[in-house]
């Protein structure tokens, strides 16, 4: 750990004023090396204080007849000075303490030559000077990590290399600015403050930028996705100091990275944002608005312009007329040029959707997107797993055989399932089921997958996608 300052003193000098001076710059914020807050039982004396002179922005000197009296703060004193010579910047701050300048030059000419602040000016006073400058206005790293104090993160010192990995993310989104650039947050991701030039501005983004990149990495510990159960989701959110703000104040986001919160009931404190925005959807201005841009008839099961937004389609009586396999795409893979999602492969989502565990999605939706899914037609699996995370997939001789097969056949009537076919299902199932900790065995869940036709499906789609190639050309 890194310290803002060092209290160097005697400890004659603990009661009256040094305790007292070491809480109020705690109560400040000020990360404090002083013995009764740094020590344990235990700790060698002697290799404590080195780390806290080593490893502390600053040294406060308590400069009084105690300290000049004693052989162990002047030892501490000489690290702080040789610091000091070898930095050649000012990081020793004296405080004289009940003592004369006079006194200050018969102990040591150049302390007395420093500019120092006099402890009978009262504690207030010497607080004050002291703030201004360990945490001297204007300061962009200083007004970052006062914004995330203030969120109830607890951020180390602002000379602490943790700081510079902030920095490199609140720049990482080289999208920014662009069409494309909720592709660039990443999963849990929202647009950060512009990057300005006054110092509040980059320390506002700084802080945002922090903040988001611990709750991305929790995010991913975690794995929170689309098929988190939303009571998780809802409690993830309000544990990540700063991230339900984001979440409100760009839900579009939210609805794509936890699109279980747009199914009704199942919101929480979104849960009235999301139902106005529906609302607003299925007005007239609404479809004007969707009949305008890209959201065409090609996409409804009608042949008519969706009858309300995609991220609510869950609220719609009949799904906004949208196609299932279209709004099984969005669920699983996110829209187009909008922000990344997708944390598993479309067969572990199709998985999920056959096991229990999914017990929670009301009915009428779970059927609803598990055709989806089916008709989606791009569940077939290979060698590998293409995706952003590895999760340990490990492919073996029977890895492959389905696929295979299906192309051989090429339509359903000559398809066999033969028992490499089988034995590449339930490989590939046992995988899911592991990683999703599910309960259901793969010899199950693989039985599911066959009697709910998605084999079948994958023939009507590919030789749907056949018969319109011909007809475009």
């Amino acid at each position: 750990m890194l310290f803002d300052v060092f209290i160097c003193h005697a400890s004659e000098d603990k009661d009256e004023f040094v305790r007292p001076l070491a809480e109020r710059l705690k109560e400040n914020h000020i990360e404090v090396w002083y013995d009764e807050f740094s020590l344990k039982v235990g700790d060698s004396l002697r290799r404590s204080i080195d780390i806290g002179l080593a490893k502390s922005r600053y040294g406060i000197v308590v400069l009084s007849k105690n300290f000049f009296s004693k052989q162990w703060p002047q030892w501490e004193l000489d690290g702080l000075v040789q610091r000091q010579n070898e930095a050649k910047a000012n990081l020793i701050l004296p405080i004289w303490h009940n003592i004369s300048k006079k006194e200050v030059l018969t102990f040591s000419p150049p302390l007395a030559d420093k500019v120092a602040i006099r402890s009978a000016k009262g504690l207030n006073s010497v607080v004050s000077q002291l703030l201004k400058t360990i945490q001297p206005e204007g300061s962009t790293l200083l007004i970052a990590r006062d914004r995330l104090l203030q969120f109830g993160y607890e951020p180390p010192v602002v000379t602490d290399d943790w700081w510079l990995d902030v920095v490199e993310f609140s720049a990482s989104n080289d999208t920014e600015g662009t069409f494309q650039e909720a592709m660039g947050w990443g999963r849990w991701g929202f647009p950060l403050p512009s990057k300005g030039e006054k110092p509040v501005e980059r320390g506002e983004r700084l802080a945002r930028a922090a903040m988001q990149m611990l709750w991305q990495n929790k995010a991913e510990t975690l794995r929170i996705s689309q098929i988190t159960h939303p009571s998780q989701v809802l409690e993830f959110i309000r544990s990540r100091p700063g991230l339900s703000e984001a979440c409100h104040a760009y839900l579009p986001y939210l609805a794509a990275y936890a699109p279980q919160l747009t199914i009704r009931g199942l919101g929480g404190e979104f849960e009235e944002k999301f139902e106005a925005w529906y609302q607003y959807s299925v007005t007239e201005r609404g479809k004007k608005r969707r009949a305008s841009d890209r959201h065409g008839s090609g996409l409804t099961t009608n042949g008519l312009h969706p009858a309300c937004d995609e991220p609510v389609a869950f609220r719609h009586p009949t799904f906004g007329d949208y196609e299932p396999a279209h709004i099984a795409c969005w669920f699983v893979q996110g829209e187009l040029m909008g922000p990344p999602v997708e944390v598993y492969e479309t067969i572990d989502y199709i998985v999920w959707f056959l096991s229990d565990q999914s017990s929670w999605v009301p009915k009428k939706i779970h059927q609803f997107l598990l055709e989806g899914l089916r008709n989606w037609a791009v569940w077939v699996w290979f060698k590998s797993i293409p995706n952003d995370y590895d999760f340990g997939f490990d492919p073996n001789p029977s890895t492959g055989s389905l696929f295979h097969a299906l192309v051989r056949a090429k339509r359903f009537s000559t398809f066999k399932l033969t028992k490499k076919c089988m034995t590449d299902i339930k490989t590939r199932f046992a995988y899911t089921v592991n990683l999703l900790k599910l309960n259901e065995t793969a010899d199950i869940l693989a039985q599911r997958f066959v009697a709910a036709g998605f084999i079948e499906a994958w023939f009507r789609a590919n030789q749907g996608k056949r018969e319109k190639a011909r007809s475009e050309r």
